[in-house]
This record gives C-alpha cells, structure tokens and sequence, in this order.
C-alpha cells in the first residue's frame, strides 16, 4: 500500500476513535512527531497537515510543517508556513533566517534580501549572512555570464533521484532511486526508495545511456552511493548506512547513519574490504573523494566538534593506515552544511554548501589550494548553480567537463544528472622575450597567440622589461608567436591543460638577430679601421706603373676592371686607392708621384661609371717603406722595388659576421 495511502487509513481511524477535537489533535500531533523523529518527514507532513486542519491556531504544528518540508526541500510549502509564523508575530531568528533561504531557492531574491537584513540585526554573529547582507548584487554577479557553461539534462534521469557521479574508466557510475524496478521499503524521509549503484555509458557529447547495476555485491537494502575510485590501485570507497554482514546498526538515538566503505576489484566484480576507520554509529561519515595519488581521502561528517551541521574534512594515507581526520577549516565549513567533496586531478577542491550565500539551497564552491591549503572559495555561479539545490561535481581527467546533480526546475524528477562542461576556466600565460646571443630582455616585440584552430585571438607588445601577460581559457595548447624588426620569427607552444583556475605558467622566449648574409667570395681578407669605423678589405690588388709614369697601361685597366665589376653587382662597396714610392728621388717629387698615380687610378674608375663618393685616393710618397731602404742606405734593386707599389682595396664599413645558423660563429 502506498504511504499516502496509509496516512489517509490512519486519519480515519483517528477521526473515528477520537471525536473530540482537542483529544484528536493532540495524539495526531504526537503521531507527526514521533514520525518527525523518525526522519519520515512526508508521513510527518501528512499528519501535520491534518492536525492543521483541525486548528490552524496551533502555531507548533506551523512551525513544524515549516521544518519537515525544509528538510524534504518543498521551499514553496517552507515559504508558506514560515509567512503565517510571522504574520502572527511568532517567529524566532531562524525562523527569519530560513524564510529568506526559502525566498531565495523560490527566486524572490529582492525579499529575501530584505529578511536577510532583518535577520543579521538580530543575529549579526552569525558568519552564514557575512556574504549574503549585499545579496542582490552578489546574484546579479554569480549570473552575469550564462554562457560560461553548457548544462545538458542526460537521458537516464527518473522521476526518483539520480546522484553522486564518479568516473570510472570509460564510464560513469552514479546512484539512482528510480532505474528498473524496484520493490521493498522506501525510504521514509523522501518517501523514495533506497539509492542503488548503476553505471552509464558517456556519449560523445556527455549523454548517458544504457544503465545497468554496477558491483551487485556491495549492494544493501539501504543506501549505496557516492562512489570515488583509486583506479590505480583498483580501490572503490562508497557511502552506504551502517550495515554490515546483513544487520544495520544505530546510534544511541535510533539513527543509522552514513559510513564509507573500501572495496576492491575481484576479477570482474568488486567485493568489501573493510571500513573507514574513522566511522562511527554516533555520526555520520560519507561522500568520499579520493585524490589521484591514493593517499588523501575527503569526505563529509557530522562528527562533534565541527562548524556547522556537516563539515569537510580529509585524512592522509600514511604508515599503512588513516590518519586522524583534518578539519578543512572555516575557509570551507561554514554553521550550515557542507556535503559532496570532489578533488580534481589538478588538486582543485569542488562542494556543496548552503552556508555560503549563493543562488540558493546548495550550490556548488570550488577551491584552489595556496601552498596546499584551501584558504578561498568561488561559486561556480550560474547555470552551473540555480536558486535550488546543486551538488555533487565530479570532473574528467581535463578538469573541464562533467557531472552534477541539481532538482532545479525544469528537471525530470527530484534529483536530475547534469552534463556539464566548462566553456572558460581563466589561466594566464606570462612570459619575457630575449635576445638569444646576449640575454638582453627585448621591448616592442609583436606578440600574437594562437589557439588550436590557427586563429589568432590575442595580440600585444612587451613592456620595457621585455614581459608580456595573457588570460586565456584553460584546455587548450596555445602558440605564442613573436616577432620584432631586425630579428628572425620565433614561436613556443605553452599547454594550459594542467593548470588550475587563475594559474599562471611562464616561458622564456629566445629571438635571434638577423645579420646580412655575406657571400663567400665578399668574405674579407682582412679588417682595418679608419677614424675608428671597421673596414672589411673585401678584394686586394696591385698596380704596376711603368718607371717614371702615370698613365694607367693595359695591365692596370684590367686590374681596376676586375675591381670595377665588384662595385658595380655591390652598392654598398667602395674603392680605397693608395700608391707609394721608394727613397729614391726627393721626399717631394716622390709624394707628387705617388699622387698622381692614385689621381689617375681614380679618374679611370669614375670614368666607368662609378661614382666618385664611393673613391677615395691617397698618395704617401716614402713615408710608408716596407724595410728600412731609407735615403742614404745602399740597396739591391730588388728591395727598392718592394716600396714601389700602388694597391687598390675594396672595401665595406661594418663589422662582418658570418651566418648565425652555422657552427663557425666568429666575429672579426
């Protein structure tokens, strides 16, 4: 019989067997408690209901419709009966303080707000209204970009309750009141039954399909579910209520809490292992989350000494046992709830928390650890969280696509599986450009990034320290391309896959210097300096004068036209010109002599077309001897004849530098 049903047959009966109002009303009311107490809040409502309808002055009956629907989450009925609590001026502060949570969840955010305030007059202690005093402008903040993610509702969703996603190799396992049919006990607080493991195929773009029942052996007649795996190791930890070899166990008050489990995989199936050690009948623990080394389990409880109702925690893996549970702090825990801890591969913490303000009921936190502590929270905002209940996060390997739970309206039945997938996660490249040769930082460089599709989405210039700075969205491998005059393109691919919301990751770029090639036949013979410029001697050639002249014979015209050609094909080449004498003869008619062959060199070389700026001549008579045939000294011909020269060099100013790209590297 269904427990509707029943409630109905048991007011008859009361209805029969007590006709007087007042002895009715009073063993109903007791009938709802004891269900109340029970955690049968639906039977509870249905009892209270009637009790209502037979005095709506009882305001005890109000206020406890108001708490068994807020427990059930109809905030509807919630708002309702906490209004007639305060239109009869009977409220206390938490009254206040939950009909502007109901408001909230209800989407009456500018009522809520105006409780809200009311509240923290009365109670400005109280840490869960610090945040929320500001609320309107906090919503309007957390629903400014709808289009930071994708939500897709999957198709295995019920009319029951589908929770507590977890990957496991290509597939997701998850809990589920509703999938197949199902017979027995229901569960007296949502009056659904009790939550069973199954396992789903992902699609290609993150549907689900084709449930089945996933490790029947750690199946109960109570709740299983969540799961986390260390797949390493294959290791499963599960939440499920205290029960063990086919009995279930309570605390002193008649409660069966929650408790994780261990399992291990047996050939194609999974079989338990043993429990947490840190479990207890008196408390709950549950919602594990295991990080991707196998040694730090996070979990929910209620244990003594927390913030709040349910807080976070973690324990440590060390000397082949647990480590005494941490308290994640008040940074995270908060006096109302916090559930369904999710450790990322990349160490991010996600949760589920209704004492940090927000849309309203749970919404879903996350946390990036500062030296590996967890010292800020951000909602994930809007769709990812609505004005009802979302919880339960769990993300794939990349950190940018998964699941969660949420009743939201518009959903398939009281808890729905939603495919999530992060559009944006901000991270920031930042990097410096150098020069490769002298590590001198470099300003005014081009600097274009390029996501994977070969579009270039931003561009900028280095700042005189030679940095640069981008925020771009996480998941993708970006190419930072750099460019900058007088220095050959270079490019850097940076990966963002592995960082953390707001990380940074830094490259050092190297950029190389362009130097103008030179030819091997241009190569310079030797270096000079004139008035402390660099000279590269190019080509070297000597003149031969008949004794005595200035002409220039055919055998110089040859010479000065090779080097003509020269000129000629290289515009940036010039022509020094220097001619020299013996000792013999006076110091004066030398100099003139050597003058005027020089003059003559250089009026055939402009004769042919070159121009004369690029000619330099000079004559240096005896002042520049090779050996010591100075006037007075006896001499052979021969050592006469080695001051006797006229030599043309052409040149380029500059220093020469070979090419950069081979090993030889030298400068002259």
């Amino acid at each position: 019989m269904a427990r509707s049903s029943c409630i109905f047959l048991l007011l008859m009966i009361l209805g029969f067997f007590y006709p007087r109002l007042s002895s009715g009303q009073k063993l109903t009311t007791k009938l709802a408690d004891k269900s109340f107490e029970e955690f049968a809040f639906i039977e509870a409502i249905g009892l209270y209901e009637y009790a209502y309808q037979r005095d709506t002055t009882d305001n005890y009956v109000v206020k406890r419709l108001a708490e068994a629907n807020r427990n059930v989450g109809n905030t509807d009925e919630v708002e309702k009966w906490l209004q007639k609590l305060i239109d009869r001026n009977v409220d206390e502060p938490e009254d206040i303080f939950n009909y502007s949570q109901a408001l909230k969840s209800n989407g009456k955010y500018l009522l809520a707000e105006q409780w809200l305030k009311e509240y923290s007059e009365l109670r400005p202690e109280d840490g869960r209204v610090n945040i929320q005093v500001s609320l309107l402008e906090y919503i309007q903040f957390l629903m400014r970009d709808s289009t930071k993610y994708e939500i897709l509702n999957t198709a295995i969703n019920t009319v029951g309750s589908e929770m507590g996603p977890a990957f496991y190799k290509d597939q997701l396992i998850f809990s589920s009141t509703s999938i197949g049919v199902k017979s027995g006990v229901n569960y007296k607080w949502n009056e659904l039954p009790y939550l069973d493991l199954y396992s789903a195929k992902i699609g290609a773009y993150g549907d689900l399909s084709a449930p089945e029942p996933f490790a029947p052996k750690l199946k109960t007649p109570y709740h299983d579910g969540p799961v986390s795996f260390d797949q390493k190791k294959d290791i499963i930890y599960f939440t499920r209520n205290s029960f063990l070899k086919g009995k279930a166990s309570q605390s002193r008050d008649g409660v069966t809490n929650l408790k994780i489990f261990q399992g291990n995989l047996d050939g194609d199936d999974w079989k338990l292992t043993g429990g947490f050690r840190y479990n207890s009948d008196e408390y709950s623990v549950g919602h594990p989350s295991i990080d991707k080394t196998g040694t730090i389990l996070y979990f929910a409880s209620d244990m003594p000494g927390g913030y709040g109702k349910s807080d976070l925690y973690f324990s440590v893996f060390m000397n082949g046992q647990w480590s005494k549970p941490f308290n994640l702090g008040p940074k995270i825990n908060t006096e109302g709830n916090e559930f369904f801890p999710f450790i990322s591969n990349d160490g991010v913490l996600y949760f589920g928390s209704n004492g940090h303000g927000g849309l309203g009921g749970l919404d879903i936190y996350f946390s990036v650890p500062e030296q590996g502590v967890f010292n800020s929270i951000e909602n994930m905002g809007y769709p990812a969280n609505s004005p009802r209940d979302d919880f339960g996060m769990a993300l794939d390997s990349t950190g940018m696509k998964g699941y969660f739970s949420s009743n939201r309206a518009g959903g398939k039945g009281n808890d729905d599986l939603y495919f999530l997938k992060i559009k944006r996660v901000p991270v920031i490249i930042r990097g410096v450009i150098k020069d490769r040769d002298t590590k001198d930082v470099l300003s005014d460089a081009t600097i274009s990034v390029i996501n994977e599709s070969g579009n270039t989405i931003l561009t900028s210039v280095t700042r005189n320290d030679g940095q640069f700075e981008f925020e771009v969205n996480k998941g993708q491998a970006y190419i930072i391309n750099v460019t900058k005059e007088f220095y050959f393109e270079n490019e850097k691919s940076v990966g963002t896959s592995t960082l953390r919301p707001n990380d940074e990751v830094f490259s050092e770029i190297f950029l190389e210097q362009k130097i103008e090639e030179a030819t091997d036949n241009l190569a310079p013979k030797s270096m000079e300096e004139e008035d402390g410029v660099p000279l590269q001697v190019v080509e070297l050639e000597y003149i031969n004068y008949s004794l005595d002249k200035t002409d220039i014979n055919p055998d110089a015209a040859a010479t000065l036209n090779k080097l003509i050609a020269f000129l000629k094909e290289y515009p940036d080449l010039e022509i020094r010109i220097e001619s020299h004498t013996d000792s013999r003869g006076s110091d004066e008619y030398n100099m003139v002599l050597s003058k005027k062959r020089a003059r003559a060199a250089f009026d055939y070389v402009v004769s042919q077309g070159i121009d004369p700026k690029r000619l330099l001549y000079q004559g240096y008579g005896e002042t520049k001897l090779l050996n010591n045939c100075t006037n007075g000294v006896d001499c052979t011909e021969e050592q006469h004849e080695v001051n006797r020269r006229s030599i043309v060099k052409v040149v380029r100013k500059g220093v020469y530098k070979e090419k950069r790209d081979q090993k030889s590297i030298f400068y002259f």
